[in-house]
């Protein structure tokens, strides 16, 4: 079921009248799996906000791998800009899936952050979140040893599902295991490997789509 736009955090606090005005403001567009979303190093003319399917932000290196940033679902949005209007994409994001997405103008945008108080304070939170996550993520890729970068993956995840209430037992992984190689700087293979390595020591057990922690005092020893 496509998501409300009441729903998108970004405006979820707004009254009735304003959200139909930023309703209006909203272009609706499909993208087919692989398709791009935008290019690093282009004018921002847009932003966009996931209504359906998955979306990856990413940077590619001058050797042609991807690191990917951020994987989005409905509801995240690429906004990385504060409400300037001159400023170019830092990334480049692609449709992991089919997906259709939300498009705001920059000059709606701005104007929106500018004279929406509630928007302006999620901006911030929105801001705030991706900081602590990238800066999550230069500490896994900085990990020289591949089975620590994946046991640390692993941990940041059942952290952040405990931080929402839930059991953390079990963790859904909405990556392929090619998303989590390019996220972690390292093979396809490689994680492969790691992940079957992990399972044979007991640590985790691994599922379609889920990974099960089993001992997780014994992945945190492996950090050290």
């Amino acid at each position: 079921m496509p998501l409300p736009v009441k729903n998108v955090p970004l405006f979820r606090d707004l009254p009735p009248e304003e959200l139909n005005a930023i309703k209006s403001c909203l272009v609706e567009k499909d993208f087919k799996k692989g398709e791009i979303l935008f290019h690093e190093g282009a004018v921002c003319e847009r932003v966009f906000i996931v209504q359906e399917g998955r979306v990856k932000v990413y940077r590619t290196s001058s050797s042609g791998r991807e690191q990917i940033l951020e994987i989005l679902g409905p509801g995240d949005t690429c906004a990385c800009n504060p409400g300037a209007l001159n400023w170019s994409c830092l990334s480049s994001a692609t449709a992991v899936t089919a997906c259709k997405v939300w498009f705001l103008s920059r000059n709606n945008y701005v104007r929106m952050v500018q004279t929406h108080a509630k928007v302006s304070q999620a901006l911030n939170k929105l801001f705030a979140d991706r900081l602590r996550c990238l800066s999550s993520l230069v500490e896994e890729v900085s990990l020289k040893d591949s089975k620590k970068r994946l046991v640390k993956f692993l941990l940041d995840m059942q952290a952040e599902k405990k931080s929402k209430g839930a059991g953390a037992e079990t963790l859904f992984i909405p990556f392929t295991r090619e998303e989590i190689a390019q996220r972690l700087g390292v093979a396809r293979e490689t994680i492969a490997r790691r992940l079957y390595q992990l399972k044979r020591l007991k640590l985790i057990d691994v599922k379609a789509h889920e990974i099960i922690i089993r001992n997780q005092e014994g992945l945190e020893k492996l950090l050290f």
